[in-house]
């Protein structure tokens, strides 16, 4: 029988009486990948940081191999063996990948050693093997700064790696990586998985579907189901999450509306004009008078927290109508701003997933910079 790495008995989170967490169980097995998904406010964040100490459970109790967590420190719960991987990648762009994680490998974290001592043979075996595994060995001797996004997020990983922990917590990690770099990725963490028990935190379904053997589903703060990822996708209150029956509108209403709202939180900054510029277009577009437009409009708006990857909305869009609709929502979405690069990896996505021909995308990101007008 497996041993429990992690143990999460009746964990509650309060804040000002908010319950981020709420009786939630959990448990995993050392050795295990594990990918923990949810909508939006579900609870992933805060579950991450209770497990490092970040914040203390209001109640409840939290195991890592048969210790108890609660009241420790963030530098005592990670002595014990756990490492966590945030979103954005927190490496020293002044050093090379080299020096990077032979600044991890070191045990001794005095100044003097860290500064004077060099670094002995062992711990230079073990960089060299954490270069090739996380596949910088060609790139160890340049600085930090002159990797690429994806190549950034693996040295962080191969960090995380080099201070040996049981367990590794990895935070979205595929966020703003191209294709081959997400696949790459995934091979990283499956790798990984081979010798350290792993918890995966990701939106990117398509990612999830590579790497994924056990799914744990959050929502509103507790656990709603686990499985395999078949079973987690055929489970009707996963679909009610995500796909919000909870409201009278239209299919069609809500296609378009998750494809532009998944727009829209393509940078993690859902501003005030992609927001009307949404609710404005569908409200005119799926109302007749101003009552029905808006009440549609508050209906929608309720929604909007609500993120889907794009490779589970698009195929539901079953004319070219309707993709070109969702094209041109979209690009009159991520226009309302000035478009970021993370807007921009997710809007190729988009694009790549509609598979329509240049000459009409072009006219219809045409039209969109026109209607855009109407805000202005």
């Amino acid at each position: 029988m497996a041993n429990k790495i992690l143990e999460i008995d009746a964990l509650t989170v309060s804040f000002d009486g908010f319950k981020a967490l709420n009786n939630l169980n959990f448990a995993m097995n050392e050795g295990e990948l594990r990918v923990i998904i949810g909508p939006n406010g579900a609870g992933k964040t805060t579950f991450l940081d209770v497990i490092t100490g970040k914040v203390q459970p209001t109640q409840g109790k939290v195991k890592f191999k048969g210790k108890k967590l609660s009241g420790r420190a963030e530098h005592d719960i990670a002595r014990l063996g756990i490492g966590r991987k945030f979103q954005t990648p927190r490496i020293y762009l002044n050093l090379t990948p080299r020096e990077n994680l032979e600044l991890c490998c070191n045990q001794d974290k005095s100044v003097l050693s860290t500064l004077l001592k060099p670094t002995p043979k062992a711990e230079r075996r073990t960089v060299g093997g954490l270069l090739e595994t996380i596949g910088l060995d060609h790139k160890s001797d340049k600085p930090a700064a002159l990797l690429s996004h994806g190549e950034k997020q693996w040295l962080e990983i191969g960090m995380l790696v080099a201070q040996s922990p049981d367990l590794l917590l990895v935070d979205e990690p595929v966020a703003g990586l191209t294709d081959e770099e997400t696949e790459r990725t995934g091979e990283l963490l499956i790798a990984l998985a081979e010798s350290h028990s792993v918890i995966v935190i990701e939106h990117d379904m398509e990612f999830v579907r590579q790497i994924a053997r056990q799914v744990t589903v959050l929502h509103e703060g507790s656990v709603l189901c686990e499985g395999t990822m078949d079973e987690v996708q055929n489970d009707p209150r996963v679909i009610e999450v995500y796909l919000g029956s909870e409201t009278s509108i239209t299919p069609d209403q809500m296609l378009l509306l998750r494809i532009a709202a998944t727009m829209a939180w393509a940078d993690g900054n859902f501003a005030p004009i992609q927001q009307d510029v949404i609710l404005d277009r569908l409200s005119r577009q799926f109302a007749q008078d101003a009552n029905e437009q808006a009440s549609l409009r508050h209906d929608l708006k309720d929604l909007l927290a609500k993120k889907i990857p794009l490779e589970e909305l698009v195929p539901k869009l079953t004319t070219p109508a309707e993709r070109e609709q969702a094209l041109m929502l979209s690009y009159e979405v991520i226009s309302s701003n000035q478009v970021n690069q993370a807007e921009a990896v997710v809007y190729q996505k988009l694009l790549k997933l509609l598979d329509l021909p240049p000459e009409t995308v072009s006219r219809l990101e045409a039209a969109a910079l026109e209607q855009l007008k109407t805000y202005q």
